[in-house]
């Protein structure tokens, strides 16, 4: 056995010994019998890390698992960061804590809100499962000081997570995380008291948060709303057999949108999401029942959120088909829409809006051409949240913010809000059936005016223990050697942000980038305006591509470019798969 494998073993049979409970005990031995050495090792060898707004992994008995150990070690680094960095106001204030429908969802919330409280923290928790965007709202509404959501939002049902919310309402990010992460590694697995929730309630320490607090967020969301007045469409909703429907249904009903209808089969919150792999609306595999529900009821628009409801995926008709719209796409259609209904007074550069460095240019032609301001932020709503609050604390107006992997957000929200972008998309949809056009017909209207602008990605898996090392490798090569052409069409330009330079080609002069904090991240801009962004996957181990080709268009050449813009991108994509 390696040194690994061996320290691997020891931890095991400790995981296996009281004071762990039964079914660890049970789980971890029955790994021990088997001499199950590489899941030893893969459980063992290595410690679940404080990282990007909390913890995610999948759930099972070990140090890198999620379970109820590592929540507990989590919310008592917390709880030790909350009174250490910040004091009395941090412990009064609180933490606000909620859980969504994935198995042992629940039974984790409680062992957060249980060792928060048995540090004197104050607690709100949630007496029932919701949309992660509850958290933020409530962290807002009852000026709390954090928040914790137990969720893998839209991950496959195997994981769970823990994500950290700040008092303005959007992801931690530093120095808190660094904070919190610090003192959950000198933690040790076992011995984090958590107090039951009835000691909790009794003591004063937790306070429960139900309907008022949910009545509140769904006024809340069909306020913010542009109100056009037009509501006539027909809509298929699915929540994919996550938490989306009750806030849905509720907000859809307020909002005076009568012809809903929801995927039967999807409705139910569960933990297995209706047999789905993963509750995510950018896979096609959890389509097929809510497009086969719109044919059959000739639906208008077609909205799915994820698992949690912080994401969501639009299908529009589309040549007696139906359509599943990227997020770029998305996103471009609500920032269009939410500029065009801004009052006169606010259409300017005091307005701003927001998205991620791998998401479309497009965002900032659609910006610029209607006169408002445009920001980019590293990948994450960690950071486009941090930045939509301190510019609007500055007196500032937020439009809005998106990121491709379709999280959107507006109004006072400070993270992405599947629920709110709901209601805006189907009144989007409305308002086109009220004016005698298509949603369809904006995007072309988008693309007409600003260029053509195609997005696609790609990404590679690197497993194993060597997998990480492998992908730093790939960027290391591609930032020492970068490819002066990419399908016959040169590379002018590489902006590497972990190294905070754009490095010119042609001359080898290089520029300072000074907005953007250092990420491991490379972009390849090409003489035709295409582009590639490589960045390693912050929860996973994989390396992940974004590209995306733009071309000037007039109504006219619209079609024909559209297409070939189209076959461009995908020999681009193609080239790309090569170089990971």
């Amino acid at each position: 056995m390696t040194d690994i494998a061996t320290k691997a073993m020891e931890i095991a049979k400790q995981w296996a010994s009281e004071p762990f409970d039964a079914d660890t005990r049970a789980e971890v031995q029955a790994l021990i019998d088997k001499n199950d050495i590489e899941t030893i090792k893969n459980r063992f060898g290595d410690c679940l890390h404080f990282g990007t707004a909390g913890l995610r992994g999948v759930m099972g008995a070990g140090c890198t698992m999620m379970n109820t150990y590592m929540i507990a070690k989590a919310s008592k680094a917390l709880a030790l960061c909350l009174e250490e960095e910040y004091g009395d106001e941090a412990v009064h204030c609180g933490v606000v804590v909620g859980y969504d429908c994935r198995h042992n969802s629940e039974k984790f919330a409680k062992v957060a809100a249980g060792v928060l409280a048995a540090n004197g923290i104050q607690v709100y928790l949630y007496d029932r499962l919701t949309p992660t965007n509850l958290v933020p709202f409530a962290i807002r509404k009852m000026g709390a000081f954090a928040g914790v959501m137990i969720t893998s939002s839209h991950n496959p049902k195997v994981y769970n997570g823990y994500k950290v919310f700040w008092g303005n309402g959007a992801q931690i990010i530093s120095p808190v995380d660094a904070q919190v992460a610090s003192r959950m590694d000198k933690l040790p697995d076992i011995g984090n008291r958590a107090m039951s929730v009835e000691e909790g309630v009794e003591r004063g320490l937790i306070r429960m948060l139900g309907e008022e607090t949910i009545e509140a967020y769904v006024d809340w969301v069909v306020k913010s709303a542009v109100h056009t007045g037009a509501t006539d469409v027909d809509i298929v909703y699915t929540p994919l057999g996550g938490t989306g429907w009750d806030c849905a249904r509720r907000s859809f009903e307020k909002a005076g949108f009568k012809k809903v209808r929801v995927v039967e089969e999807e409705k139910v919150p569960s933990g297995d999401f209706a047999g789905l792999d993963a509750p995510n609306p950018e896979r096609l595999d959890t389509w097929p029942r809510a497009l086969k529900l719109a044919k059959e009821v000739n639906a208008e628009i077609v909205l799915a959120n994820d698992g949690d409801a912080d994401r969501l995926g639009v299908a529009i008709p589309f040549n007696g088909e139906y359509k599943l719209l990227g997020g770029n796409q998305i996103g471009a259609l609500m920032l269009y829409y939410l500029i065009n209904h801004l009052p006169e007074d606010k259409r300017n550069t005091d307005s701003f809006a927001i998205c991620s460095v791998v998401s479309s240019p497009l965002t900032r032609a659609i910006c610029e051409g209607l006169g408002v301001d445009f920001q980019e932020t590293l990948t994450g709503f960690k950071w486009m949240g941090n930045v939509a609050d301190e510019r609007v604390k500055r007196g500032q107006n937020f439009i809005f913010a998106y990121e491709e992997a379709f999280g959107f957000t507006y109004s006072d929200a400070r993270d992405k809000d599947g629920i709110i972008s709901v209601v805006l998309l189907a009144e989007l949809a409305a308002d086109c059936k009220a004016n005698g056009r298509k949603v369809s017909d904006i995007l072309d209207e988008i693309y007409i005016k600003f260029g053509i602008h195609l997005e696609d990605a790609a990404e590679k898996f690197y497993e194993g223990l060597s997998g990480k090392e492998t992908m730093t490798n790939v960027l290391a090569n591609l930032r020492s050697n970068p490819p002066h052409a990419i399908v016959g069409i040169d590379v002018v330009r590489v902006r590497d942000l972990l190294n905070s330079n754009i490095r010119n080609l042609a001359d080898d002069s290089v520029e300072p980038v000074i907005h953007l904090p250092k990420q491991d991240m490379l972009t390849f801009y090409l003489a035709d305006n295409s582009w590639i962004s490589l960045r390693p996957s912050g929860t996973e181990p994989k390396l992940k591509a974004y590209l995306g080709v733009i071309c000037p268009t007039s109504e006219h050449e619209y079609p024909v470019l559209k297409s070939a813009a189209a076959v461009k991108l995908e020999r681009i994509k193609n080239a790309v798969k090569q170089m990971l």
